[in-house]
């Protein structure tokens, strides 16, 4: 968990420096169902939904505590947005092997195959 908060900390920094900072509301107690929500939002991407939802059916309960940790950023005005590659490596960090569907395709002569087709 130490290494989730260092990465954390880190894109806080870096969105603290372009951004003015304000009072944090008060927090309130985040559910596990809306912590998800809340990732949900703020992940950006195309493979954001898949490697959530693919954590989430392999580590339930500590993908929901790792999402409720990156909610209460969120909330806090310390983390605005995630790429889907940063919360994939948030997770990787955590010692969570989420895997996600990779397809390679190939272009030749302006028409696309997928690997074996070519």
């Amino acid at each position: 968990m130490d290494e989730i908060d260092t990465l954390l900390r880190k894109k806080a920094l870096e969105l603290a420096k372009t951004s003015k900072r304000e009072e944090p509301p008060k927090q309130k107690v985040i559910t596990g169902e809306e912590a998800v929500q809340i990732v949900r939002k703020i992940t950006k991407g195309e493979r954001a939904g898949e490697i959530i939802e693919n954590a989430l059916a392999l580590y339930q309960q500590h993908a929901v505590a790792l999402f409720k940790k990156i909610a209460e950023l969120h909330l806090q005005g310390v983390i605005k947005e995630l790429e889907d590659y940063e919360l994939y490596q948030i997770l990787l960090r955590a010692g969570m092997r989420v895997p996600v569907k990779t397809e390679v395709k190939i272009v030749r002569h302006g028409r696309e195959y997928k690997l074996g087709e070519a």
